[in-house]
């Protein structure tokens, strides 16, 4: 029951709803507003899920596409649909691991994995890392995932289906699919987590997962 006298945002409006994010109550139009702009909204409140429900039904296609010189057709959907959803696991599980992250910060540990990629298939290795923060997080876990793989390739003495010691083209054209996907769910709020909803919902057993440990990622 809400008993506060004045919206814990506005301080004018009289508050209509408790709001997990600032631990108070607050009126519609501040929850409308200020919704992941200045508040930190959890991912499961009411209002948030009900918000990205209408945002899902107002997506439109990008009026240009990313890295529009990488072409990843359907069938590299099909035959790296393990390693996209292996890339997808983690970031929801670093996202588990440390809330604030943003899908702004994916956004930008995405491109500077695709820029390090993209650098060592054409023969020079150098990590083009974030400036620290979040993003450099986003990149190091995404980063440590391939090397897992790669380690546990040749500890076998065989390479995953489509990885060759992991592929760099791989690599470049599943981290781009994912940037492409989170673009488009990117709903350019500050503190906006859209994708990362997207992609728990698209993995809901992802939150329930055991404790972190090596990538499960199957190579025969």
């Amino acid at each position: 029951m809400v008993a506060a006298t004045l919206c814990a945002i506005c301080h004018k409006r009289k508050p209509k709803r408790e709001c997990p994010g600032v631990h108070g109550a607050i009126c519609p139009q501040c929850c409308g507003t200020e919704r992941e702009v200045s508040i930190d909204c959890p991912l499961d409140c009411t209002y948030l899920r009900e918000s990205r429900r209408h945002d899902a039904e107002k997506l439109t296609a990008l009026p240009e596409m990313p890295y529009k010189d990488v072409e990843v057709p359907d069938r590299f959907l099909h035959e790296h649909e393990q390693m996209i959803g292996g890339i997808s696991l983690r970031l929801i599980r670093h996202q588990l691991e440390n809330p604030r992250v943003t899908d702004n910060e994916i956004l930008e540990g995405l491109e500077k994995l695709i820029q390090t990629y993209q650098t060592q298939q054409s023969g020079i290795y150098y990590d083009s890392v974030p400036e620290g923060g979040p993003a450099a997080g986003v990149f190091r876990e995404i980063k440590a995932f391939f090397e897992e793989i790669e380690k546990k390739a040749h500890q076998q003495g065989v390479v995953a289906p489509g990885f060759t010691a992991i592929k760099d083209g791989d690599v470049i054209c599943a981290l781009v699919f994912l940037f492409r996907l989170a673009t488009v769910h990117h709903n350019h709020r500050p503190r906006g987590r859209a994708f990362l909803s997207f992609l728990r919902q698209t993995f809901p057993e992802a939150a329930a997962a055991p404790a972190r440990g090596e990538s499960r990622l199957i190579i025969p």
